[in-house]
Formats: C-alpha cells, structure tokens, sequence
C-alpha cells in the first residue's frame, strides 16, 4: 500500500529543514534579553526624555535644577557627547540626542542616570525645555514639494533613454503609491552595563 503523498512531503520537508540556531530558545520564552537580566546594586536606572512635538526648535534646554535632586548620578545632553553626535549608520541624519531641533515626537534630548525609576521620573519634571513648535512634514508628497530628502538623488542610467524611447512602441507614465515603509526593527534595543574591577565595563547589548 502506498503511503498517502501528503505524509511523503511531510516526510521530506522534515528532513531538508533545518531550525534557526536560536528558535527553541526563542519560541519557549526561554531565551535571555536584556530586559529579562537581573540587575545587581551597582547598576543606576536610564531614563531617556524625548520630545513632545513632531517638529520644533529647542530655544533652551536647563537641567540645573534636576541634577540637583538628590539620587541623580548624571544628566546628559549633546554637549556631553565628547565624539560626533549621530548614530546614522548609512546617512548622517540621526543625532544620538537632538540639539537645536527635532523632527519627530519620541526623539531624544537628555538621559538621566538615577537610583531608581522613581527619582528618575521626577527629574524629569524638573528639566526646563523651551520649544519653537515648526510645521512638521508628515507625508511624502508634502516632503517632495519641499525637497526634503532622506539622502541625495542617485541615478542608475544605462544606455540612451530617450533613444529608447523613441523607439519603444508603448510608453507608460504616471505615479505609483505603494504602503511600503522603511522597515522598524523588531529586535528589543537596549543594553546591561556592569561595573567590574578596577575600570572594567562589561556590557550586554
């Protein structure tokens, strides 16, 4: 008796597949992130504050007086960064905290360093931002009509176009709108940093 064909291709898949090296660990819940790590009493709690508008200038940014709230460690903004302030892998146009602008709600301006999340919270409220609000570009035809790139105009051309053209016996024109995006990553993005001996830094990340 021969066996049903579905039970043959069942049998076949099973021996030409191959797990990705972390599914279990991942499907189970088992696998360790960052977030799921036991943090030790020599660690501070980061808190990061972002802007509230879409798109504004930033006239002043004070946090004299949440440094000074007891259990505070540190507050840091742009002039803390002793390097190049941006994180834009590919095109310089993400700055690690904004400056003198920002161009989306949820960028970061500051991080705090407290004991824990309350002090941390309450620091915030006591960090003094002053904004311009802008009007803010919230399409892509809106941010065509205003020549605001996300990176310089590429062209790819081979051979005469217009030659082609002209010879091609069907020339179709026209706009294509897709719901296509830039694709957000999916992986949780935040980092562990233990304190060792003397200044060693072991960092999860």
């Amino acid at each position: 008796m021969k066996k049903p064909h579905a039970e043959i291709l069942m049998k076949q898949t099973k021996e030409k597949y191959l797990h990705h090296e972390s599914a279990v660990m991942h499907v189970t819940g088992k696998a360790v992130y960052v977030n799921d790590m036991e943090v030790s009493g020599q660690t501070l709690y980061g808190k990061v504050v972002y802007s509230p508008y879409a798109h504004a200038k930033i006239i002043g940014c004070d946090v004299s007086k949440a440094r000074q709230l007891k259990g505070v460690h540190s507050i840091l903004t742009y002039k803390n960064i002793p390097g190049e302030n941006q994180m834009g892998p590919v095109f310089h146009d993400e700055p690690c905290l904004a400056e003198k602008e920002v161009n989306a709600i949820g960028q970061a301006i500051a991080l705090i360093a407290a004991d824990n999340e309350a002090i941390a919270l309450e620091a915030e409220k006591l960090i003094e931002i002053k904004y311009k609000p802008l009007k803010p570009i919230l399409d892509i035809k809106s941010a065509m009509v205003a020549g605001n790139r996300i990176a310089p105009t590429r062209l790819i051309r081979r051979g005469n176009l217009e030659k082609a053209f002209l010879k091609s016996k069907h020339v179709i024109t026209g706009e294509l709108y897709t719901g296509a995006q830039e694709h957000w990553y999916l992986e949780p993005q935040s980092a562990l940093c233990v304190p060792g001996e003397d200044k060693e830094m072991m960092v999860y990340a």
